[in-house]
């Protein structure tokens, strides 16, 4: 007999079915039923009535379910407080999107090197929809990302900005409006598969706009250093502060009423780095308040406490 057995129980029972409770433990459906038919081999009952649909817990099994709660919810606090102990030394995998890559994530580095010298960051970047695959599979512990339009059971979410999406132009370049940008400017635009697309092209449809597509990029500094050259317009989520674009580019509103996209963290509800998230998250939406880097100056290394991947 094990903890993990159950875990198990509790999961079936709180889910209400072995197949969204082998979902959230990450399990197979017919592993949640070997642990439950073991459960009730080394209790001696039967813990649920297979003959209904959905199955309900026999009398014994409500007698059970009862008391391996409590255990099972003490067995989790024990862990988080040992985790908590710990939290600021081992690594966390991170995934962050490009907006975040290049802006917002060496600042928030620097200041977890400052305060978490001990813990390491191992970066990799990717758009919206792969990381949240990564986070979901387990290779990643969390992911800086587009807030999913649906958050199901198995993941956690900790706000930490929210960006207005622009429109960025070269320099040199004239139009206050869209219509007066795109009639002048051909348009770079980010990759198609990033989430935040489906948003920017409907504000095209609904500003009756087609603009003259001349590149498209995933890479937001790629773009931001094209229209900088005067290679075109585009159209991307904007950080909070100044100091997160390149200097010299024209900020233009795409719209009204003013266009966001929420970010944030993406974890598992059942990682073991709770105390990990917390720390990040609380970090990167620290940063992404302020109007100046902390150091006061642009950085020209990686943090020495970031590995990218």
């Amino acid at each position: 007999m094990s903890i993990r057995r159950f875990k198990t129980l509790v999961m079936v029972c709180e889910r209400g079915s072995f197949a969204a409770a082998a979902e959230a433990l990450n399990l197979t459906q017919s592993a949640v039923s070997m642990q439950i038919s073991a459960l009730e081999a080394s209790l001696g009952v039967t813990l649920f009535d297979r003959k209904k649909r959905p199955m309900h817990l026999t009398r014994q099994g409500r007698r059970v379910f009862d008391r391996a709660r409590p255990i099972v919810m003490q067995y989790d606090r024990i862990v988080d407080e040992i985790t908590e102990a710990s939290a600021a030394r081992g690594t966390f995998s991170l995934g962050v999107i490009p907006t975040v890559l290049t802006n917002l994530m060496p600042a928030a580095l620097v200041e977890l090197r400052a305060q978490k010298p001990e813990l390491t960051v191992n970066v990799s970047s990717g758009l919206s929809g792969r990381l949240h695959r990564l986070v979901g599979a387990g290779e990643l512990d969390g992911a800086v990302l587009h807030k999913p339009d649906i958050l199901s059971d198995e993941f956690h979410w900790s706000n930490i900005a929210r960006q207005t999406v622009r429109i960025i132009a070269p320099p040199e370049s004239i139009g206050e409006t869209p219509c007066e940008v795109f009639e002048s400017q051909p348009y770079i635009r980010f990759g198609r598969r990033a989430w935040v697309a489906p948003m920017i092209e409907q504000r095209f449809l609904d500003l009756g706009i087609t603009p003259d597509i001349s590149a498209e990029i995933e890479s937001i500094e790629a773009i931001q250093m094209m229209v900088g050259l005067g290679f075109g317009a585009s159209v991307i989520p904007v950080g909070t502060a100044p100091w997160q674009m390149l200097p010299g580019l024209r900020l233009v509103e795409f719209g009204s009423p003013p266009l966001f996209r929420s970010i944030g963290l993406l974890s598992r509800i059942d990682t073991r780095k709770k105390s990990g998230r917390r720390i990040i998250s609380e970090t990167f939406a620290e940063v992404a308040t302020r109007s100046v880097p902390a150091t006061g100056a642009e950085y020209s290394a990686w943090p020495a406490n970031l590995k990218l991947m």
